[in-house]
Parts: structure tokens; C-alpha cells; sequence
């Protein structure tokens, strides 16, 4: 056989690799390796979000979907989706403990809610929740979950410490479980650590609101208030922005812009447009519609 006609059985094969399964064979896995960062596996309905620090090393994170119908069967629970993990750090060992917790997330929908309760949709979506099995092991350990849903797709979240092991979205057949809470408000992540605060951030103008000090000292920029002015200045090294309560002129290094929604006072806390400051400060924002977070990362 010629180079030509190997070539030619090789993109066929491709092509009907790609026609029989509708993705690429080699799209069952993903390879985290710049951390805070977050990796998503389409085919298992999964991403993880890890924030900075879960070790003393340097770590790559590699996951792969698993067939959750050739998993061990377990009369406690319905495995709807699985993955397994690995964390390795640069001496190539095998992470069992984390620094920080890192977030696994499995998306479900009413499909999923029909197969897992055995059609008996009265059933709460709170037996949805997150697993973990080590290496080795048969055994399945909760992992304290939350359930987000909008009425037609869903989540459920937890965080974990453990690192290298099998992970699956689980519903429990167990009487009396302990159901996991449904999710509700706008949340606010920076650097895939979620950001709490005494006044939830809110929507306004079709702009995410947010407690002013809560993000800006998040991001690493000092507030300074002129209260002559009713003007706020946020300085992180050399970029200084200017913003004034109730006006939608705001200047950022000298340079004046014009906000969509300017800031203002809610409960004697001050609030600001998300999506400006934090991208005039350098970071990425981004929006997720099921649990309702705003996402922000400065590397």
C-alpha cells in the first residue's frame, strides 16, 4: 500500500469514526495545567474549577469520562455520570489531598431526572449529589452538595479535597437521605473561590452589581473614598479608576468612559458594575446562566 493510500485509510477511518459517534474519538479527555484554571469534559457532562494553592507543588490535573453503565453496580445509589481524576505534581506523585478544595460540576437535565428516579419526577432534585471513590476502593463517599436548576438544564456542585480517584453524580436510593440544598440569589466566584458578602450582588440595567470593596480587594486594589467629590478611586499599581456615585462618567488612567450603569448605594454599601472594574483591573469576567455566578479570574 502506498503513503498516499495509508493516508487516505486514515482520514476515512477518521471521517467514520466522526459519522458513528457525532465527536472526535480522542475527545474523552481533558488536561488541566495552568492553575487557577478550569477544564470542561462535554461527553461526561463535567468541569472542575481550581482556585490557586491546592498544593505546595506545581499540579497537572487530567480527566477522563468514564461508562457509568460499566461502573460496579451499588444498591445505594444510580450513577448518572462519571469521570476519573488524576492529580500528579512535578515529582509525577499522585495527590490523594488537597491544599484547597477544588469544585467538580456535573450538569444534568429532566432526561436525567426521568432515568436516575426511576420515572418518579415528584421526587426532589436535592437526591442529586456528588461522589468520590478512591483509588482502589468500591465504596461511593458523598461529598456535600448543591443543586442548581432553571427549570430545564442543572447542576450539582461540591467541592472536594480529595484529589486522585473516581467522581460521579449520584442519586441516592437511600431512605431518609439527607437531600442536597437547590441553589438560589447570583453569586459571585474570583479565582474560582466564591466571594461572600453581606449584600448579595443583584442585576441592574442588565449589569451584574457587586459589593465595591468586596471585589476590588479581591482583585488586589486599594478603595480610596473623596467624599467632597462622592468619588471612589480604586488604585492597583500603576492603573487608578475613578468612579462617582450616581454618574455614568468614569475616568480609568485619565482617560474618561462611560458606564451603562453608574454606581450606587444600596444598604450603605456602595455597588458597582462587575464587568467594568473588574476588567479595568485587569481580570476576565464571565457569566453562567444555570447557577446564576459571575466568574472572575486575574492569573
Amino acid at each position: 500500500m502506498t503513503v498516499k493510500n495509508i493516508k487516505t485509510a486514515l482520514l476515512l477511518g477518521v471521517f467514520l469514526v466522526l459519522l458513528l459517534t457525532g465527536q472526535p474519538a480522542w475527545a474523552a479527555s481533558a488536561t488541566l495545567w495552568q492553575i487557577p484554571g478550569s477544564l470542561s469534559l462535554d461527553e461526561a457532562g463535567f468541569r472542575l474549577e481550581a482556585p490557586a494553592n491546592i498544593s505546595d507543588r506545581a499540579v497537572k490535573v487530567s480527566v477522563e469520562a468514564l461508562d457509568s453503565s460499566k461502573t460496579p453496580p451499588t444498591d445505594d445509589y444510580f450513577i448518572t455520570r462519571a469521570v476519573s481524576i488524576e492529580m500528579v505534581n512535578v515529582d509525577r506523585v499522585n495527590l490523594n489531598w488537597l491544599s484547597k478544595p477544588v469544585r467538580l460540576v456535573f450538569s444534568f437535565d429532566g432526561i436525567d431526572h426521568k432515568r436516575a428516579s426511576q420515572l418518579n419526577t415528584g421526587l426532589s432534585l436535592g437526591y442529586f449529589r456528588i461522589g468520590y471513590c478512591a483509588p482502589g476502593e468500591s465504596n461511593w463517599v458523598e461529598l456535600p452538595s448543591q443543586v442548581f436548576w432553571n427549570g430545564i438544564k442543572g447542576v450539582v456542585e461540591a467541592e472536594a479535597t480529595q484529589g486522585t480517584g473516581r467522581y460521579a453524580l449520584l442519586w441516592s436510593y437511600q431512605p431518609g437521605a439527607q437531600l442536597s440544598p437547590i441553589a438560589k440569589g447570583i453569586r459571585l466566584m474570583v479565582n474560582n473561590i466564591v466571594v461572600h458578602s453581606e449584600l448579595p450582588p443583584y442585576i441592574n440595567g442588565g449589569r451584574t452589581m457587586v459589593p465595591l470593596r468586596v471585589v476590588a480587594e479581591n482583585l488586589g486594589a486599594r478603595v480610596e473614598w473623596v467624599a467632597a467629590e462622592n468619588r471612589i478611586d480604586l488604585v492597583r499599581n500603576v492603573d487608578k479608576i475613578q468612579l462617582w456615585i450616581g454618574k455614568q462618567v468614569t475616568r480609568v488612567n485619565g482617560k474618561s468612559l462611560l458606564l451603562d450603569v453608574p454606581p450606587e448605594i444600596k444598604g450603605e454599601r456602595t455597588f458597582v458594575p462587575l464587568r467594568f472594574v473588574a476588567e479595568a483591573l485587569g481580570a476576565k469576567v464571565s457569566w453562567d446562566e444555570v447557577t446564576q455566578t459571575a466568574g472572575v479570574i486575574r492569573y
